[in-house]
């Protein structure tokens, strides 16, 4: 009897094989296109940390104008960016150069970029090539289909020049963008105090590949909870501003330490009010249960409205003996630390648009 429903299930299944090929096909995560992209030497730096990590549910690409730079980058294809403009010396720390040069190789950059269904930004906001390229890139990405995902740091705030560029850069990534995470390397030193400057820095690299680590792995590769394309779709696509917070959690009680550790550690002053949404992503040993994964994901959602929508991914790592790790990004948030006056995205671009093609050193001002 068992051989006779076993034959019948395999004979439907070579019908159902037969005629949801294609179906069948499409559904496949590992079919999901993800391309991560480092532009200037901050975004370099975490693409080039992501690769290193032999990531598999992305390929990487690293553009610079500075060649130098590029040359002791790791990505899987890398490009000079107006080399014609700049003969690979960098953009002097100008976004209008960047941005120039960007335009220039625009043919190029399609073909390396290609047709994916979700494309990572990686950049710093402030410099010259990456708060010049950004913005290009993801128009360029978009136009090809992906819903496009920023992740960028922005600067100290003593860095006034810097956070001036940053602000303008911001405003012209997040038209382009669905979304795009912040990173503010000052909570990032209030996260970790004592450590030297340039470990800090490279604490925002982590940060900005466990962001897209989590999202790619979660969903090509096989999961203890599973987030799908549609669940990314639904809560990146047009996105606005949003923030990462991230926390660990160990010993007897590690689900209640890793709910209070994620929820002290935002990556940027926001207000969540009108937030339209979370991924809460998990990292954990083999010991991790299921119960214990949605205890987490209800823990660190719990002061979210109703109306948000969350979607959580757990998967199980090699490199914990024991403990949990807990990345969460919320989306549609406000950061008047950012924008000022502005205290929203869409009323920042709203007064870039009403002003000029660029921001004026007096909007940037008003921001301030």
């Amino acid at each position: 009897m068992l051989d006779l429903v076993r034959d019948v299930v395999e004979e439907g299944r070579i019908k159902a094989s037969s005629a949801n090929a294609g179906a069948e096909k499409d559904s496949d995560p590992s079919n999901v296109r993800i391309t991560v992209i480092g532009a200037g030497g901050a975004g370099c730096n975490s693409v080039s940390r992501i690769t290193k990590q032999g990531i598999t549910s992305a390929r990487t690409l690293a553009v610079n104008t500075d060649a130098a730079h590029l040359k002791i980058t790791e990505a899987h294809k890398k490009h000079i960016l107006g080399y014609k403009v700049t003969k690979g010396l960098g953009a002097g720390g100008e976004p209008s150069v960047a941005r120039n040069c960007a335009e220039a190789d625009a043919d190029k950059l399609r073909e390396l970029i290609g047709e994916n269904e979700i494309v990572f930004i990686l950049a710093g906001m402030g410099g010259g090539t990456g708060t010049g390229s950004a913005p290009v890139l993801a128009r360029l990405a978009k136009e090809q289909g992906a819903i496009v995902i920023g992740v960028v740091t922005f600067p100290f705030s003593i860095e006034r020049v810097r956070v001036k560029k940053a602000r303008e850069g911001l405003v012209e990534l997040m038209k382009e963008a669905d979304t795009v995470i912040v990173i503010d390397n000052n909570r990032l030193l209030g996260y970790a105090p004592n450590l030297p400057l340039n470990r800090a820095l490279e604490l925002a690299d982590e940060v900005a590949a466990r962001a897209v680590r989590g999202i790619a792995d979660t969903i090509v590769l096989p999961s203890l909870l599973n987030v799908d394309y549609a669940d990314v779709q639904s809560i990146m696509k047009n996105g606005g501003l949003a923030m990462i917070s991230i926390g660990e959690g160990s010993g007897s009680d590690f689900v209640k330490n890793a709910v209070a550790n994620t929820l002290q550690h935002p990556l940027l002053d926001v207000d969540y009010e009108g937030a339209t949404g979370a991924l809460i992503h998990i990292e954990a040993g083999q010991k991790l249960t299921l119960g214990e994964a949605i205890q987490i994901g209800e823990g660190v959602s719990a002061g979210f409205a109703e109306e948000a929508g969350v979607k959580m991914g757990a998967r199980i790592s090699n490199a914990f003996m024991e403990g949990v790790r807990v990345t969460a990004i919320v989306t549609g948030v406000k950061s008047p630390s950012l924008f000022g006056q502005a205290k929203t995205p869409s009323e920042a671009q709203q007064m870039v648009a009403a002003s000029s093609a660029t921001v004026s050193d007096n909007l940037i001002d008003q921001f301030m």
